[in-house]
């Protein structure tokens, strides 16, 4: 099925380039600009929104608002939506780049998965580490050695992160977990029965289930519901397509049932939804 009026961009629309550049791309704002996209949209790229001395405002990342503030960074995937609101004086750096772009590919990377908290607040001597390795980016033209450069700043923001977030990390160093989500992402439009992934998985439910709830606190159950409802919430607000066709293309054979499903978890209907953050 074709998705209309999906608003996805690429670095060049970004910074209005006639043309693609390069996979890889590092901005010093001082201060950073509004956004040239003011409307919520997603990328096909990844970014790191690095906050310097200065700065405030709301970062929306997948319909939740986080508070911006001096010395943190804001991790973005490729097909999440986002929009921010930053005030005049907020300084730093925005760092983009393609997965085809990344040493180390796949999954490993905690704050890139789909159900990870997209903030992690630095310290000021890990914002001046973190700005250190930025500025030896500044400036070098060998894509070989920016990419080690990159890989070597999203091994310090690991480390940072599994401070903070411990949990999210260990789900994310979780073999089987890794791949249940790898699949996950995959077939979440297909299959949406725990089953399917156990089988695929080589485990039975259950422990699939077990697995999850120790190291996310939340079950494969859950983690497909809730990948569901954030796609239904993306198409919703990112694309023209009424929501017969939205049920139809996230597996919903019937559109109340999605309706019914979409309210159960959100305590609105999706055109309710649609409405109040289009309106907003």
């Amino acid at each position: 099925m074709a998705i209309t009026g999906l608003r996805t961009f690429g670095i060049e629309k970004i910074f209005n380039l006639p043309y693609r550049q390069e996979d890889f791309k590092l901005v010093q704002h001082e201060p950073i600009n509004m956004p040239v996209i003011d409307e919520a949209h997603k990328h096909d790229f990844f970014m790191l929104l690095i906050v310097g001395a200065k700065g405030s405002g709301t970062h929306t990342i997948d319909f939740r608002d986080y508070k911006v503030t001096p010395h943190s960074v804001f991790f973005l995937a490729p097909g999440q939506a986002h929009q921010w609101r930053l005030s005049a004086n907020t300084t730093g750096y925005q760092v983009m780049f393609s997965g085809s772009f990344m040493l180390q590919k796949g999954p490993m990377w905690p704050f890139f998965t789909p159900s990870a908290t997209p903030l992690l607040k630095l310290t000021r001597e890990q914002y001046t580490q973190l700005t250190a390795e930025l500025q030896l980016m500044t400036g070098e033209t060998a894509a070989n050695i920016t990419q080690h450069r990159l890989q070597i700043i999203l091994l310090l923001l690991q480390r940072w992160y599994a401070v903070a977030y411990p949990s999210e990390t260990a789900a994310a160093g979780s073999r089987l977990i890794n791949r249940f989500l790898q699949l996950l992402e995959k077939q979440y439009a297909q299959h949406s029965e725990v089953s399917y992934y156990a089988a695929r998985l080589h485990v039975t439910p259950s422990y699939l289930n077990t697995v999850c709830r120790k190291e996310s606190g939340i079950t494969a159950g859950e983690y497909i519901r809730d990948r569901l409802l954030l796609e239904a919430k993306r198409l919703l607000i990112l694309t023209d397509m009424d929501v017969k066709e939205i049920a139809f293309s996230l597996g919903f054979n019937d559109t109340s049932y999605f309706s019914r499903f979409f309210r159960k978890y959100t305590a609105q209907t999706p055109v309710d939804f649609r409405r109040q953050v289009r309106h907003l």
